[in-house]
């Protein structure tokens, strides 16, 4: 007789855990192989994790009183699917849990952040779906427990219970829609979209004043602005836009390079970025509309300067590349290298309602390696910490950008995008959808894929990076450039 409910709740478990990688397949979230590299969400995490909040559930609502109704069912599985959330992520870390008190905090707080995140993003869809899971998990079961057993004396609790979670799925559903049909401040982000007007004087006076202006601020002199000239005036120019609480030093290496092949090269430092304080909240007062701005300062430069124009970037940076390219007639190439368009554990179709979430909520600092909180001696001029307003910014320009491109042509004469397969950071679904836009109105795109075999981080740029292998990386972007040489 203890054999029939142990059976029960493992069976339990398992239909659950077939549920959530179901719901985790059809819903889009991209994740890893069943057991992958280091880094990101993987089958496994999401059937583990679900398997055992489903089991104990399971145990809890069903197996311990003996009664497989349907409404205890229900509620078991739409408390499986709220209760997931933390646990499939809490999996995802346990492997990496910090032996340092503050850091161990530190990834707890970040699993509770991505919950809540994950839940108003995903979860009107996800509860109702393991409630119904639990209800098909009741029938199948149901041999298992006696035929009768009379009335249930917790039935008016479990009603209210029932309409609670109801209740908390509408009001997921209705908080998605919202943020869904939010509009985007289109207006911040469009940009002048005017060919420079600068000569060669001008430009470099321009690029003068910005050094001027970074000379008043408390930055690192490695991630002050960096401007490599040829003799020639024919020369084309590359700009090279760095990612998000990077800054120019993460191209200290690239640009040199490819000065040396007969490129002008201009790294700008991004607003809020190279601070010399690591721990600054910079980036949280810093808008789109500043990043864009921005942006256009560098294209005026490198116009003034002469030649061809070759706006790059990485994550952020090329989120900004890809806005060139729809947006700017002057530039003749934008290379966008694994662009920041949203985060991979949000499906694509959700990545709209995120970010006007993270544009709504206060804003918060959240490390990079939770592991690590004070960041890696090596990269001391990288922020250890991201503001979570900063990544709605770059979310919505893309978002914005993508609009323009389902309905305009881009302006850029080349287009080149490089989507990097060991990437546990960008949503490459997004990625997928610009180019797919993009083509559609008839543009050309090259995209060049980083397999994964080749194991790259997701700053294939910067050499400090663990896991970097700068020779493969700047010969996949040289190869991106084309028509571009000198």
């Amino acid at each position: 007789m203890m054999f029939r409910p142990i059976l029960a709740n493992v069976l339990a478990g398992l239909i659950f855990s077939l549920g959530g990688l179901v719901a985790t397949f059809f819903g889009g979230l991209p994740v890893g192989e069943f057991f992958g590299s280091e880094g990101g969400l993987h089958w496994a995490d999401i059937a583990v994790g679900v398997f055992v909040v489903g089991a104990l559930g399971w145990w809890v609502l069903v197996g311990r009183r003996g009664r497989a109704s349907l409404l205890r069912g229900a509620i078991a599985g739409a408390l499986t699917g709220i209760l997931s959330y933390p646990v499939v992520l809490a999996f995802a870390e346990v492997l990496r849990i910090s032996p340092e008190i503050d850091g161990a905090m530190e990834q707890a707080a970040a699993v509770g952040r991505l919950s809540g995140f994950g839940l108003f993003t995903t979860g009107f869809a996800a509860v109702p779906f393991m409630a119904i899971t639990g209800v098909v998990a009741a029938l199948l079961l149901r041999p298992l427990y006696p035929a009768s057993m009379g009335g249930d004396p917790a039935l008016k609790l479990l009603r209210w219970v029932g309409l609670v979670l109801l209740a908390l799925m509408g009001a997921l559903a209705v908080v998605f829609v919202w943020l869904t049909v939010l509009p985007l401040e289109r207006g911040r982000v469009a940009g002048e979209g005017l060919a420079a007007e600068l000569n060669y004087e001008q430009a470099i006076a321009t690029y003068a004043a910005v050094r001027q202006r970074e000379d008043r601020l408390p930055i690192n002199p490695r991630c002050a602005s960096k401007l490599l000239l040829q003799e020639s005036q024919e020369a084309p120019t590359i700009i090279f836009l760095h990612g998000l609480t990077n800054c120019p030093a993460q191209a200290e290496a690239l640009a040199p390079m490819l000065f040396g092949l007969g490129y002008n090269v201009y790294v700008p430092r991004l607003p809020g970025h190279g601070e010399a304080d690591r721990m600054t909240m910079a980036l949280a007062e810093i808008g789109a509309e500043d990043y864009v701005a921005a942006a256009e300062e560098a294209i005026a430069i490198a116009q003034g300067i002469g030649g061809e124009v070759v706006v790059s970037g990485l994550s952020a940076g090329g989120v900004l590349s890809a806005w060139s390219g729809q947006q700017r007639a002057d530039v003749d190439q934008a290379i966008a290298m694994a662009p920041f368009f949203g985060p991979r554990l949000v499906p694509a179709w959700a990545n709209r309602a995120a970010t006007n979430l993270l544009l709504l909520l206060p804003n918060m600092m959240m490390s990079w390696d939770a592991q690590n909180p004070e960041g890696s001696p090596e990269m001391d001029y990288a922020y250890p910490r991201v503001a979570t307003r900063a990544l709605g910014q770059f979310m919505l320009i893309g978002e914005v950008t993508a609009d323009l491109a389902d309905k305009e042509a881009p302006r850029a004469q080349r287009l080149a995008v490089m989507i990097n397969e060991a990437d546990t950071e960008v949503n490459d679904r997004l990625i997928d959808r610009l180019v797919a836009a993009w083509r559609g109105l008839g543009a050309e795109v090259e995209v060049k894929v980083v397999p994964l075999s080749l194991g790259l981080p997701h700053d294939l740029i910067d050499p400090r990076q663990e896991h970097a292998n700068t020779d493969v990386a700047y010969g996949l972007f040289v190869e991106m450039l084309g028509q571009a040489a000198p």
